[in-house]
């Protein structure tokens, strides 16, 4: 653990995303080679070259304040930068962040963000584009960077272990020794705020039992939407039982008679892809998933599906802003498309 990381996880536990804000602010600031290697990197996404101007922390842009703003030379915003760890997106991201570039220049709205949560947190980005009317362009990929552009305006996200190695190799390049150090210490931080060490609790964390009725509310789910499949003819449940273990709680069931998979809140999996607490998870190996070692094949028909440890992970996203009801709906609703496109893939199993 850096000296940065440390300190911050101890004495400011509740300013993470803060502390590496006005780090990372420090440092593009501290070097013209470092910061024009970090508007190099957003520049892979097709961004044209540009003069830099002043970078700063914080700026209040109408009701809204990205982490980062860098103007141009003529002082026009050509990149706002979001920093994340593992907050979910506000209200404002990232349509009001969008909206406040210029619409006349080519400019870019870049989350940095845990190399884990980028292909989650990127699905959830397009997807709230979509549902505000903001029509992206194809999604491209490169070099640790993921784009859309909707005009001039271009929507990215990319990690901060690629960030992180892109300054450090300028600021070596530049023989900026101290500065180096100092990208090493943000390192720190972020690789903690990456992990799973145990950090030291807030008060609020342990006293705030809106996160326990929330947990109650993602086990509950489970055999309601069970259930409304086992009624409506897509799963059975017999002979099958619910399972937990410390990072899992869920229930086994068959789809069509033949698809055997686990329903269930996955702690872990959570953590690490940021997509969902709900997950369909199929054993690529065994013989319960009724497609033995041939399920692996349908990976890319699943949106955002993941394998890891010999498992195929589909998220089971859960509707926001709705009633119980019309989350069970649309959850049932998920299963069936995953039971549906099994048989059709798999119909003579």
């Amino acid at each position: 653990m850096s000296l940065l990381g440390y300190l911050v996880s101890r004495v400011a536990s509740s300013r993470e995303e803060p502390a590496a804000t006005q780090a990372l602010a420090y440092v593009l600031k501290a070097s013209t080679g470092v910061a024009t290697a970090f508007v190099d990197t957003v520049g892979r996404t097709g961004l044209p070259a540009f003069k830099l101007g002043l970078i700063s922390a914080e700026e209040q842009h109408g009701n809204d304040r990205p982490d980062l703003t860098i103007r141009d030379a003529n002082g026009v915003v050509r990149i706002l930068v979001e920093n994340k760890f593992w907050a979910g997106l506000t209200e404002a991201q990232p349509l009001a962040y969008l909206e406040e570039l210029p619409s006349d220049a080519p400019c870019a709205v870049v989350f940095v963000v845990p190399h884990q949560r980028m292909y989650g947190l990127w699905g959830e980005l397009r997807d709230k584009c979509r549902r505000n009317g903001v029509e992206l362009a194809a999604e491209s990929k490169a070099d640790n960077i993921t784009w859309a552009r909707a005009g001039h305006r271009t929507l990215a996200i990319t990690s901060w272990k690629h960030v992180l190695a892109t300054l450090e190799h300028a600021a070596k390049a530049e023989g900026h020794t101290a500065l180096q150090q100092d990208i090493v210490q943000l390192r720190g931080l972020t690789d903690q705020m990456n992990s799973g060490e145990l950090l030291p609790l807030r008060e609020d964390e342990v006293t705030d039992v809106s996160v326990a009725r929330r947990m109650i509310n993602y086990t509950g789910l489970i055999e309601e939407v069970a259930s409304r499949l086992v009624v409506d003819g897509v799963a059975e449940t017999k002979g099958l039982r619910p399972s937990h273990n410390y990072t899992a709680v869920g229930r086994y069931l068959r789809l069509h008679s033949k698809f055997g998979l686990w329903l269930g809140v996955e702690l872990e999996a959570w953590r690490d892809r940021g997509i969902t607490p709900i997950w369909s998870q199929h054993d690529t190996n065994s013989s319960f998933s009724g497609v033995e070692g041939k399920i692996r094949q349908v990976r890319n028909l699943f949106d955002e599906a993941q394998e890891a440890d010999g498992w195929l992970y589909i998220p089971i996203r859960l509707k926001t802003g709705a009633e119980r009801d019309r989350v069970v709906d649309d959850a049932v609703r998920q299963m069936r498309g995953i039971a549906d496109t099994l048989l059709k893939e798999f119909p003579d199993e």
